[in-house]
């Protein structure tokens, strides 16, 4: 006689249907709404579960983009550790750790056909703009501390983002092929300078 399979089992998999419901739905809503106006209440109501199951299976709004982005890695806490070196630095030390993070990153998709897609779609454009200002430039910003932290944190994360797109998504040679170090070394001043140089005549 064959033996039933424990509940345990089933539980199991509609919860793992669920999230993949709510991963679904959130990546619906933050490209209609943004980074900012989405809410985990809302990205619950579009799966069709309680929003406390959304917080049990992601913990905030944060951990829910990066997954449905598939983001290899918290850039917020990376972030966090290479400021706690100092500023001083700090410029080879972001270069280096994206690199790290994407060169080793299995799939860079969706994130890099989203940034793409942010130059004709003003939804994409909000959704990343919203998530980068909210969970890195702003706190880079703060380490600073300065009255045009602001600009010199823009333009490094324009340098980040125009890396990113020349060496993953066009693979612009030699940039895509470069080591890392020599990355580093060329771009690591170039952050260094808009963190932390004169400010122009």
């Amino acid at each position: 006689m064959r033996e039933t399979p424990p509940s345990r089992g089933g539980r199991w998999r509609t919860g793992q249907q669920s999230r993949q419901r709510i991963l679904e739905a959130a990546r619906a809503r933050f490209a209609t709404e943004g980074y900012d106006r989405t809410t985990m209440r809302a990205v619950a109501a579009a799966a069709g579960v309680d929003a406390a199951m959304v917080h049990y299976f992601f913990g905030g709004k944060r951990q829910l983009f990066m997954e449905a982005m598939q983001l290899p890695g918290d850039p917020r806490e990376s972030l966090s550790r290479l400021i706690e070196a100092g500023i001083e630095g700090l410029g080879a030390r972001v270069v280096r750790r994206v690199l790290q993070v994407w060169d080793d990153a299995e799939r860079p998709e969706p994130v890099f056909p989203l940034l793409r897609s942010a130059a004709a779609s003003d939804e994409s454009a909000s959704m990343v703009r919203d998530f980068v200002q909210r969970e890195i430039a702003d706190q880079l910003v703060d380490a600073l501390g300065t009255s045009d932290a602001p600009i010199r944190v823009g333009l490094v994360c324009a340098q980040i983002m125009g890396l990113a797109m020349a060496r993953y998504q066009v693979r612009l040679e030699p940039i895509a092929s470069a080591s890392q170090e020599t990355l580093v070394a060329w771009l690591g001043p170039v952050l260094q300078r808009c963190l932390t140089g004169p400010p122009p005549a």
